[in-house]
């Protein structure tokens, strides 16, 4: 049932970006930005779940928790910086630059 609240909120945003670009452009990345922090909380829940699977794999596994910290904390600064070059891209598609 999440993933219909991230597509409706994904879908939503889309529109209201199109109609923004006709009238007020600056507003569409304001938009884009709020719609992606969004999404960003509602599966927060999710992903705190997975982590706490891989965990308990990593216990089986006698795996040395810190490789798995390290492991999550990387994933998770090359996702925030794929949405962040992602907003950098619009923004320069948006202003002409």
């Amino acid at each position: 049932m999440e993933i219909v609240k991230v597509i409706g909120i994904a879908f939503i945003a889309l529109i209201v970006i199109i109609i923004l670009k006709q009238y007020r452009p600056e507003f569409a990345i304001y938009t884009s930005i709020i719609a992606g922090v969004l999404i960003i909380i509602l599966i927060t829940d999710k992903l705190s779940n997975i982590v706490k699977l891989l965990q308990s794999f990593s216990n089986q596994a006698n795996i040395n928790s810190e490789f798995l910290g390290l492991l999550l904390k990387i994933t998770g600064i090359a996702f925030l910086s794929e949405f962040a070059v992602s907003i950098c891209k619009d923004a320069r598609r948006k202003c002409n630059c």
